[in-house]
């Protein structure tokens, strides 16, 4: 039972990095037009995308820190 309880978890993993591929390279595809037909967007679209990151890296360093606190401490 536990065999086919890991086997499902790891075909639906494989199935959400397949996406996540499919779907990154369809954006790398649109950025790549964008970047051709309208460069001034794509420069917005970029910066966008940059603090986006920042936001990102923000909010998980918070929620690390914020788990790590709530740890208990081990002497």
């Amino acid at each position: 039972m536990r065999r086919a309880a890991g086997q499902t978890s790891t075909n639906a993993f494989s199935r959400v990095v397949d996406l996540l591929v499919e779907h990154r390279i369809r954006l790398d595809a649109l950025e790549h037009v964008l970047k051709e037909t309208n460069p001034l967007a794509h420069e917005l679209y970029l910066g966008t995308i940059e603090n986006l990151q920042a936001k990102k890296a923000g909010e998980v360093h918070q929620v690390l820190t914020q788990m790590l606190q709530s740890q208990p401490s081990e002497s």
